[in-house]
């Protein structure tokens, strides 16, 4: 096995974050210090295992979070990156408290991924790269061209993760999903059907936005992204330091109600923060 490592920053409640090829964690540069105002970020560089398939990847993960202590994460995963999530939190063997899937593959099938790490590049952005951020992306490209169609090889030679739909349909952590309704490397219906085969997921298209959606779309959805993980994964009360609260679904019935939400002839209160708990290892 190869190695893998994490690049962590921020202190609190773990959140994973998990890239896709061919895009690294570069994807994550701006997602990343966000989410450190408030987690302890955990950045998988995927680079070295990206040759041994999704479940191997998975692995690599848990055998990581297991030597760090880590339990019960959240996971943050974009493109293929998501199909290591969904092994991770359907596969059995690791505790995860709450899912964001950006741009994900479903179990099976192959993301259309052109010839060359340029043109997969030029398809996955609406709004226009700045030169920093288009080096950025390809440099591992460019230092060894090869090793892209070596990658793209291994998704399409059959890197399907098959075996979890019972799993899925069971699940009743969160599970929130958006994807560029302009997407080009994945599919928008793959995200329909993987919402429909996850009963707790929460699907959003995100307009004039590509595969990569944090570059599109930042401003938007970075701040959802941040308030869904403190509402579902913290489970806490919204402290108006800044940020818009962004109600994004109706709650289904699984979820918990918090202190003070039960239904009063008034209507709900609000919870008193200091008699609050907060976050799934407290």
């Amino acid at each position: 096995m190869n190695e893998l490592s994490f690049e962590v920053s921020g202190e609190g409640e773990p959140v994973v974050l998990l890239p896709g090829f061919p895009f690294g964690e570069h994807t994550f540069r701006q997602l990343a210090p966000l989410l450190a105002t408030r987690f302890r970020v955990l950045t998988a560089d995927l680079s070295g295992v990206q040759g041994d398939g999704s479940r191997a990847q998975a692995a690599a993960i848990r055998g990581r979070l297991r030597e760090l202590g880590i339990e019960r994460p959240a996971l943050v995963a974009h493109g293929t990156g998501g199909r290591v999530a969904q092994v991770l939190a359907f596969g059995g063997g690791t505790d995860v408290d709450a899912v964001v899937l950006l741009g994900s593959v479903g179990p099976t099938g192959a993301p259309a991924l052109p010839d060359t790490a340029d043109e997969a590049l030029l398809r996955s952005h609406v709004e226009p790269l700045a030169d920093a951020e288009t080096d950025a992306y390809l440099e591992r490209w460019r230092r060894d061209p090869a090793a892209y169609a070596r990658g793209r090889a291994v998704l399409e030679s059959g890197d399907d993760v098959t075996g979890l739909e019972d799993a899925m349909a069971a699940w009743e952590k969160p599970v929130f999903m958006l994807h560029g309704d302009e997407d080009r490397i994945v599919d928008p219906g793959i995200a329909e059907r993987l919402s429909a085969a996850i009963p707790a997921s929460t699907l959003g298209f995100v307009p004039e936005s590509g595969h990569l959606l944090l570059d599109d779309a930042f401003d938007t959805i970075g701040v959802m992204i941040l308030e869904y993980l403190r509402a579902r994964y913290l489970r806490a009360p919204h402290d108006h330091g800044g940020i818009t609260t962004l109600q994004l679904e109706r709650r289904p019935g699984w979820v918990d109600r918090l202190p003070g939400e039960e239904d009063e002839p008034e209507g709900p209160s609000a919870p008193d923060p200091s008699q609050q708990e907060v976050g799934p290892n407290a």
